[in-house]
C-alpha cells in the first residue's frame, strides 16, 4: 500500500461490490493501469472463495493491499464482510445516498452498473474511508436480538392500532376481534419481555458493555432502550464519540437555513438522520420534562419565553445526548449537581 505525500493510503486496487440477497455484483479497478474487471458471484461462501481466485486471476493476490467498498445491506453483508476481514481486507461501509449523491446526475441501473460506480466511488474518494472494524461478538448479538424486537414491537402497534381505529366505528365488531386475537398479542408482549429479559443478560455477561450501559443509564431520565440502541449504533462507543457528531447522526443538531438576504429561516434539525436514535431521544426528553426537575424547570421557563415545543424538546434532547458522551468519556456516573446543591443548602 502506497502513501501519499501527507500521509493517506493509496490502495492498488479498489474493488466495488453491490450485495443483494442471493447474489453480489463485483467491480474491480487497478489503479496503476486504471483497468476495469467485473463479474457476478453468488453470495455464498462457495461465492466467497470464487472471489478470491478471480481476484487472484487478475494480479491481486493480497487483500491487505485492496479497499473493498459496498453500501451498508444490513444482513446481506455481515458474511462477506467477516469473510473479506478475517483475510486482511480494508472494508469500507458506505450509505447508498452518500454513494449516490457524489456520484451526480447518473442514467441507466443494474447491479453491474451500480458496482462500477461504488467502485469509482470508493477510487475517487479513497482519502475519505472509513474502514470498518470486526463487530463485537455482544454487540452483534444486541444487534440481533434488538432487531427482533423491533419487528415483534411494530407488530403489537399495528394490531392495537388496528382494533383501536375499528373501535370508532363498530364497538361490537372490535369486541368480538379484540377476543380472537388476546392470544396473539398476548404472545408477542410475551415474546418482547422475553427478548428485553434476554438483551439486559447479554448486557450483563460482558464486562465491557455492562460498564457502559451502566454509565450511560446514570443520566437521569435515559432508560435501558436507548442506552442499548446507543451502544450498538456507536459500535460500543468507538464510533462517533464527539458530542456534536453524534447528535448530526440522530438528527437532533439544528442547522441553519438562510440564503442572501431574500431566505432567512429559523435553524432546524435534518432529515437524513438515524431515526431510532432520535425517537428514542424523543422519549427520553418528553420523560424528563416530567420526572426531572432540572430539565422540566428549563422546559417550562422557555415555554413561557415564548419558545417553540419542539425546539425546546431538541434542546433537552441535544443536553441528554451531550450528557451520555461526557460520561462515556469520563468514565464515571452522571453526577446530579443541583440535587447536590440543594442538599448542602438544607
Amino acid at each position: 500500500m502506497n502513501k501519499t505525500e501527507d500521509g493517506q493510503n493509496v490502495y492498488p486496487f479498489i474493488v466495488g461490490i453491490d450485495v443483494s440477497k442471493e447474489s453480489m455484483d463485483v467491480c474491480m479497478i487497478e489503479l496503476s493501469t486504471q483497468h476495469q474487471y467485473t463479474k457476478c458471484l453468488s453470495n455464498t461462501s462457495e461465492g466467497y472463495a470464487k472471489l478470491k481466485r478471480w481476484l487472484k486471476q487478475h494480479g491481486n493476490d493480497d487483500h491487505e493491499q485492496t479497499l473493498f467498498c459496498m453500501e451498508h445491506m444490513g444482513i446481506y453483508t455481515r458474511n462477506l464482510v467477516k469473510y473479506l476481514m478475517s483475510r486482511g481486507g480494508k472494508v469500507w461501509l458506505e450509505s447508498s445516498l452518500h454513494i449516490k449523491r457524489s456520484i451526480g446526475l447518473a442514467r441507466g441501473k443494474s447491479d453491474k452498473i451500480d458496482a462500477e460506480r461504488i467502485a469509482r466511488f470508493a477510487m475517487v474518494h479513497q482519502r475519505e474511508a472509513k474502514l470498518i472494524k470486526l463487530t463485537h461478538p455482544t454487540l452483534e448479538r444486541l444487534q440481533n436480538l434488538k432487531r427482533l424486537r423491533s419487528r415483534l414491537l411494530k407488530s403489537k402497534m399495528s394490531q392495537e392500532f388496528a382494533l383501536n381505529e375499528m373501535d370508532h366505528f363498530d364497538k361490537k365488531g372490535t369486541s368480538e376481534l379484540r377476543r380472537l386475537s388476546k392470544s396473539a398479542l398476548e404472545g408477542i408482549r410475551k415474546s418482547l419481555k422475553a427478548v428485553e429479559e434476554k438483551m439486559l443478560e447479554v448486557i450483563q455477561i460482558d464486562k465491557e458493555v455492562r460498564a457502559l450501559y451502566e454509565l450511560i443509564t446514570s443520566v437521569k431520565c435515559v432508560g435501558k432502550v436507548l442506552a442499548t440502541d446507543l451502544i450498538v449504533y456507536t459500535h460500543g462507543f468507538t464510533r462517533m464519540v464527539d458530542g456534536k457528531k453524534l447528535a448530526c447522526y440522530c438528527g437532533v443538531a439544528p442547522f441553519e437555513y438562510s440564503s442572501g438576504t431574500s431566505i432567512k429561516g429559523t435553524p432546524g434539525t435534518s432529515s437524513f438522520a438515524n431515526k431510532v436514535l432520535k425517537y428514542d431521544l424523543h422519549m427520553a426528553a418528553m420523560s424528563a420534562i416530567r420526572h426531572c426537575p432540572e430539565l422540566k424547570e428549563y422546559y417550562q421557563r422557555k415555554r413561557e419565553e415564548g419558545k417553540d415545543k419542539m425546539k425546546i424538546l431538541n434542546a433537552i434532547r441535544n443536553k441528554l445526548l451531550h450528557r451520555i458522551v461526557a460520561v462515556v468519556k469520563r468514565g464515571t456516573p452522571y453526577e446530579d449537581r443541583i440535587g447536590q446543591n440543594k442538599v448542602q443548602m438544607t
